[in-house]
């Protein structure tokens, strides 16, 4: 008798769990495919209707120099998350990403989660969700002064979008950057001044400091040109995120060429 009561104690108390498990799973995909209707709703009235819906406000914006700031958060709904990067110009949205992947459910509900994402989203039979790009070639194009190269291996290190810190091996993980990464398989002298009208501030920095680590490899009237630019670019680009161990912090871009003349004297 003793055995039984026990039993029946297990099974209501497991019943419990397995009714709460199953309630908060189900509160779960109503609040995500919820917000992929809204989501899709907003894309296909306008970028303004899209950004509200993504709770974008105008807080914590990384100034790129020469008018372009940079903004990346998320947005989250339910078990999902909404990553956004976006690009403005003179306060106006000239490019974004939005990024987001499906939870591991099963697979019943991940069909679900794919019919409902696929409105705006490419998702493929393994369940993997391509973010949404807008205006990239705007992020990837130079700032006026130079001629467009449109080389298509040049794109990610002029974009925002490859990352805006500068250093090189960052985080707590002391990983490369994703953007030096990029830098160092591309640069030489040829190409160096044509980084620095990039959009991304890091690039424009990683060509100063290989500028001036290879200064000899520059006839004279390169070096006027370049040194000309770098003037400009600490004019308009005061400031820059900076990467070194586990911290990033804005730093005085002036301050950092200072460095790197210091250091390569000769």
């Amino acid at each position: 008798m003793k055995r039984l009561i026990i039993f029946l104690i297990l099974t209501r108390f497991f019943g419990n769990s397995h009714a709460q498990k199953t309630e908060v799973e189900k509160y779960y995909v109503r609040a995500d495919t919820s917000f992929i209707d809204k989501l899709a709703n907003a894309y296909n009235i306008s970028t303004d209707t899209l950004l509200i819906t993504l709770g974008v406000n105008d807080k914590k914006r990384e100034y790129l120099g020469f008018g372009y700031e940079f903004k990346e958060s998320g947005k989250g709904a339910g078990s999902m998350s909404f990553d956004y990067q976006i690009l403005y110009y003179k306060n106006k949205v000239v490019a974004y990403t939005i990024s987001t992947s499906i939870p591991k459910k099963s697979k019943r509900l991940k069909k679900i989660y794919r019919k409902k994402l696929s409105k705006i989203f490419r998702v493929d039979d393994d369940f993997k969700v391509s973010p949404i790009k807008f205006n990239h070639k705007n992020a990837e194009s130079p700032l006026p002064g130079i001629e467009v190269d449109k080389s298509p291996e040049f794109n990610a290190v002029m974009s925002p979008f490859s990352g805006i810190f500068f250093g090189d091996y960052c985080g707590n993980s002391m990983s490369l950057l994703n953007n030096r990464k990029l830098f160092d398989e591309l640069i030489n002298s040829e190409n160096c001044n044509y980084f620095l009208y990039s959009k991304n501030p890091a690039s424009r920095m990683m060509a100063i400091e290989y500028f001036y680590n290879n200064k000899l490899k520059f006839d004279s009237t390169e070096v006027i040109q370049i040194e000309n630019r770098v003037q400009e670019i600490i004019k308009y680009s005061p400031y820059i995120r900076h990467c070194q161990g586990c911290i990033v912090y804005p730093e005085n871009t002036n301050k950092i060429i200072s460095k790197l003349k210091k250091h390569n004297q000769f």
